[in-house]
Parts: C-alpha cells; structure tokens; sequence
C-alpha cells in the first residue's frame, strides 16, 4: 500500500501515484478482521470486509504472515505511519451495524441476545440486509463500539470513520463525545 516509485518509462506509481493526485485521504475498506476469508489459504480469495468476526484486530488477508498476529499489528501500523508520512490521512471503514454469524461471535457467546436486535416473534433483524443487526442502544453495546473506535483512533492512529449504513445504529451512541 505504501510501496512507491517510477517505472522505466517514466510513469509514477503507487504511493506516489497517489500524491501526485493530490489526494489528503484515502479510506481503507474494513480491516478488522472478517468471517468468510480463510487467511491460512493465499487463492486469490477477496471479501469486501463486510462480515464482522473480530472487530478489533486487523485482517490477515492483508497480512504477509496472516498466522502471526504481531505481523498483522505491525503491518498494519506501517501502512497508516507511511501514508500519514506522506501526508495522507486515513479513514476506517467500520461496520458495527451487523455481524457475519452471530453463534460464532463472542459477542453473542459472552451474553446470549443482549447485543442484537429481535423482533417480536424472537427473530434477529435484518434491516442491513445482512442479517443479524446489532443493538447499538443497549449500554454494553454502545460502550463496545465507543471503546473499539477509540481503540482503532489511539493504537492505530486512525483519522476518521466511516460508519457503514450509520442509520441502524442509535443516535445517541453516533452522537456520543468524551
């Protein structure tokens, strides 16, 4: 992500491709860790990072030793630190709205229904189109995702968030400031 230079004939690329643009931010798609990758395997395999499993730490698949978890941490922050040298900032794709599946997430294994949404016949809901919707409004909730976006702002170095589809989650939590 932050490999730059020219090529022979001249044309920029990379990094410098992207300064040469102009561009002050870049937003990074999820890069927490999602569900349906299976990091051990390098096939080619892409996700778009909308399938939550560990919200806190990074995707192996963007990892050059996905096994390893200070490969994954380290990495990571090399990226943001050689983008902000460059004077780009970065913005994080976050997706609390939702999880990948919920008897598989420690969310759910932790407090059995307290942090999703259900609707009258005990059904999760599915308004993000994805199923299983999280229940920002509840306290533990709400904390969780303060805490994981101050985590992200203060160990990575994160600019900014973008909260994908914002609506499902409450205002308060939205509007929430320290």
């Amino acid at each position: 992500m932050i490999e730059s230079g020219v090529t022979p004939d001249g044309q920029v690329t990379g990094l410098d491709y992207l300064k040469s643009l102009g561009i002050t931010h870049v937003q990074i798609m999820p890069m927490f860790d999602f569900a349906s990758i299976d990091e051990t395997k390098n096939d080619g395999t892409y996700n778009w990072g909308y399938d939550p499993k560990n919200y806190n730490v990074p995707e192996g698949s963007y990892s050059s030793k996905p096994a390893d978890p200070t490969a994954r941490i380290m990495e990571m922050k090399e990226m943001i630190n050689g983008l902000h040298k460059a004077g780009i900032r970065v913005i994080m794709d976050v997706v609390y709205n939702h999880v990948y599946s919920p008897n598989d997430q420690a969310l759910q294994k932790t407090v059995p229904g307290y942090y999703f949404e259900y609707d009258d016949d005990n059904n999760m809901v599915a308004d993000s189109g994805c199923g299983n919707d999280t229940a920002s409004e509840r306290l533990m909730m709400r904390k969780y995702i303060l805490d994981s976006v101050k985590y992200w702002a203060e160990n990575y170095n994160i600019d900014g968030f973008r909260f994908d589809i914002m609506s499902l989650l409450d205002t308060t939590t939205m509007n929430y400031h320290e």
